[in-house]
C-alpha cells in the first residue's frame, strides 16, 4: 500500500509564522502529509525525522543563521544515517549562505514569495 509523501516542516523561532502555515496548509492541498514540528532544534528535527518516519524535511529559518544551523544539522543526519533523506529551507537566507547550504546538501531554497506552485512541484521532485 502507498502512503504519501511525509514531510517534517519545522522552524527556527516563534515569530514570523504566517509563511510557515500557508507552505503546510498548500503542502496538505497538494496531497502531502505535513507533520508540523513547530520551532525545533537540529538535534530535535532529527529525532522527530526518526521518530516519524518522514520522506523530506523542511525547515523554515528567518534568524539568518542557516550557515551555522545546517551544518549542525547535516552532522546530526549523518551520524543518525539519515542522510538520504532530503532537506528544504525556506525563508530567508542570504545568497552566500545558499551557495554554501547547497553544497552541504540541502536540495532547494526557497525565499520570500516564492509561488506555492513552485514550492510544492519541487518538494515532490526531491523526493
Amino acid at each position: 500500500m502507498n502512503r504519501s509523501l511525509r514531510l517534517l516542516l519545522s522552524r527556527d523561532d516563534f515569530y514570523h509564522q504566517r509563511g510557515y502555515w500557508v507552505i503546510a496548509n498548500a503542502l496538505k492541498n497538494a496531497g502531502v502529509e505535513v507533520l508540523l514540528g513547530g520551532v525545533q532544534t537540529p538535534a530535535e528535527i532529527v529525532k522527530t525525522a526518526v521518530q516519524e518516519d518522514v520522506d523530506i524535511i523542511g525547515y523554515r529559518i528567518m534568524q539568518g543563521a542557516p550557515k551555522v544551523v545546517i551544518p549542525i544539522l547535516f552532522d546530526i543526519m549523518n551520524k543518525e544515517h539519515l542522510e538520504t533523506i532530503p532537506v528544504v529551507v525556506g525563508g530567508i537566507v542570504p545568497e552566500k549562505d545558499e551557495q554554501m547550504i547547497k553544497k552541504l546538501g540541502v536540495k532547494e531554497v526557497f525565499h520570500p514569495l516564492t509561488p506555492l506552485t513552485t514550492v510544492v512541484n519541487s518538494i515532490k521532485n526531491v523526493v
